[in-house]
């Protein structure tokens, strides 16, 4: 550890203790734990498990020659990018970073009724207080108030990349059906031109002809043709938010249909994250971007300032892509922070909230969070290639994957399709022999001197089983909000990882995977009916293919990370034994992280530490744009005093 650094961080470790004995809001600390064992520190973490890095606002950069800035992290260092995103997506916020605003836990949000609060908001510290199974992942949770008394279970979001690909794929698709002229938005004339029924190829069997949707792959998302012929609205599946177009394709605020007056068209957005709100409401988050800062300041009161979401050179309410290749929909979901106050240095003082903080998430910030959840793993399948494939012919031939569709084809880059937008792909396999399961690391780039450059190539997406789309699920799944309106309508939800789930459905209501599955109705109505009559001993193999289809500790999977083809039990890394090779994204940083390895404990005992011996290194913290020389969140080139502690805007 560089002397700067250790120096800085032994004033600021002093000065929190310090500050713990008079300042509760600082107790939350716990998370940030950088200490190695034998220094005397009460920040330290044999495991290696918490987080490592102290808390530093991230720099957007487009420019790779702007060090330490998050372009430069993505294509000279993208393992620490993805490590410092994963860290954001765990971190437990305090009140010098702006959590909770003035209150907590005070009620948000309206229900359709424009009265009704739907949450209990400024109520969770960190995304791993509700995303949290298995710890220290990018998984499910608690059963929590939201829309309903009767609860809303929090889903995983293991494979959150390949889903935002799908989805956004997938609108690509549609458009490529109905936007005959290529300009982004359908106008009257294409809406007429239109299919009756627009149905998507999932690249998945062989299909039957185009047009015909049956059990092979084929997935319909309604209609876009106009109710009223030229005007009116169109009549696309509810996981659809559409918004209303002049004749230049430029959203109309207010606007409910195409009138002929004011509007002449429309656009939408594929709404994937969220259970269902009802029909005519979407769902929460068209992205995995908006996904992190809106439950940002729903749960937590923090506010994000994200200009790359805002890029819309053409005003048709889509952005250009982010870095990390996602187009965003301003026109819906715009971060809070609108950044009309900037400081000289470079960032935003709006403080939309008034609490001091400024710039509470920057666009760095989302930058990393984004990038780790493109690239998070996706779940996988504990059994066998031949259990696989039952499972699945059981389920298509009782109609579950009608709407449970098991593959999905992500196209590789081409005219319209960005191709696979992620830097790495863990392929996780069951060892039979071993009883375990193991991964096996794929690089999707490749490497130019210390660059890394993505590939875009198409992807096989097996076991995700949705169709990315909204249905009426009858009276079994029929919930009163609190505001007193009905819903029967969610989304189908990707059942990869659904052995891990307890408890199931939309509410948490369902204790067994069986009791979930007799709830179905509505449109699932001829699954279930299937389901009864179907053989004892088939029931009992879907049930425990569904078993199967589980979560897993990312950071202890054993997995080959060198290529090697080995899982070596002694993996070396800085010149240390890691003990068995596994995924850890510190092992292939460009500075990998070195670790204690034996010491002796506090109490005369030998340990094996994870803790970072090289952690300034390691983690970037002496890269000219990561730099808190007073260790305050601010970096010093945005720290108008950078070694004063300032915790809300660098000075005060």
């Amino acid at each position: 550890m560089c002397t700067h650094y250790l120096l800085s961080f032994m004033r600021f470790l002093a000065a929190t203790v310090v500050a713990i004995s008079v300042m509760a809001d600082l107790e939350a600390q716990y998370g940030e734990r950088p200490g190695l064992i034998g220094s005397g520190s009460a920040a330290v973490d044999a495991s290696g498990r918490s987080i490592k890095n102290p808390r530093t606002r991230a720099i957007h950069t487009a420019d790779t020659s702007q060090v330490g800035g998050t372009a430069y992290l993505f294509e000279k260092d993208p393992f620490l990018g993805y490590q410092l995103g994963r860290n954001l997506n765990l971190r437990e916020f305090r009140t010098r970073d702006g959590v909770f605003d003035s209150a907590v836990a005070g009620l948000g949000g309206p229900m359709p009724d424009g009265t009704t609060a739907k949450i209990a908001a400024r109520n969770q510290t960190s995304c791993a207080a509700c995303h949290n199974l298995p710890n220290g992942n990018a998984g499910g949770g608690p059963n929590f108030h939201k829309d309903s008394g009767f609860g809303r279970n929090t889903p995983h979001y293991f494979g959150a990349g390949l889903i935002e690909m799908l989805a956004l794929q997938t609108r690509q698709q549609i458009l490529n059906v109905v936007d005959l002229n290529d300009d982004g938005w359908i106008g009257v004339t294409e809406s007429k031109m239109s299919p009756p029924t627009i149905n998507i190829w999932t690249g998945a069997g062989t299909g039957p002809s185009p047009g015909v949707v049956s059990n092979s792959g084929w997935v319909s998302y309604g209609s876009a043709r106009l109710s009223e012929g030229a005007s009116g609205t169109p009549d696309l599946n509810n996981i659809i938010k559409v918004w209303y177009v002049d004749s230049n394709g430029v959203p109309v605020p207010g606007s409910t249909s195409v009138d002929g007056v004011t509007t002449f068209g429309f656009n939408f957005e594929i709404v994937v994250w969220g259970w269902g709100q009802g029909e005519g409401r979407a769902g929460l988050n068209p992205t995995n971007r908006a996904f992190y800062w809106d439950p940002a300041i729903a749960h937590s009161g923090l506010e994000a300032y994200d200009p790359q979401t805002s890029e819309d050179g053409n005003s048709d309410g889509v952005s250009d892509p982010t870095l990390a290749g996602a187009l965003q929909f301003p026109v819906t979901h715009s971060a809070p922070d609108r950044g009309l106050i900037m400081d000289s240095l470079g960032f935003s003082r709006d403080d939309p909230d008034g609490d001091g903080v400024m710039n509470e998430i920057s666009a760095g910030d989302l930058d990393l969070a984004e990038w780790f959840m493109l690239n998070v793993p996706q779940p996988a399948f504990a059994g066998t290639e031949g259990e696989y494939r039952t499972g699945v012919a059981h389920m298509r031939d009782l109609g579950c994957t009608v709407c449970h569709v098991a593959t999905w084809n992500i196209q590789p880059e081409s005219l319209g399709f960005a191709g696979d937008r992620r830097f790495f792909n863990l392929d996780v396999k069951y060892n039979a022999r071993e009883s375990r399961l193991e991964g096996r690391l794929e690089r999707l780039y490749t490497k130019q001197g210390d660059s890394y450059f993505r590939n875009f190539d198409g992807f096989v997406v097996e076991g995700i089983f949705t169709d990315l789309a909204h249905h009426d699920m009858g009276e079994r799944f029929a919930e009163v909000d609190f505001g007193g309106v009905v819903n029967t309508i969610w989304r189908t939800p990707p059942l990869w990882g659904v052995g891990s789930g307890f408890p199931w459905g939309h509410d948490g209501r369902s204790m067994t995977l069986e009791d979930v599955i007799l709830r179905h109705g509505g449109e699932a109505q001829f699954a279930r009916n299937n389901w009864v009559r179907a053989n004892p001993k088939v029931r009992d193999a879907v049930l425990s293919f569904l078993q199967k289809l589980v979560l897993y500790d990312v950071e202890s999977l054993p997995t080959d990370i060198d290529g090697d083809g080995v899982i070596s039990s002694d993996f070396m890394v800085a010149g240390i034994d890691t003990r068995e090779e596994r995924f850890n994204a510190e092992w292939l940083f460009k500075v990998p992280v070195q670790i204690q390895g034996m010491v002796l404990n506090g109490l005369g005992q030998w340990v094996h530490s994870n803790a970072a011996v090289n952690l300034a290194d390691a983690y970037g913290l002496n890269l000219p744009l990561r730099v808190d020389s007073d260790l305050d969140g601010w970096p010093d080139v945005w720290d108008a005093a950078p070694t004063v502690y300032g915790y809300k805007d660098g000075i005060n």
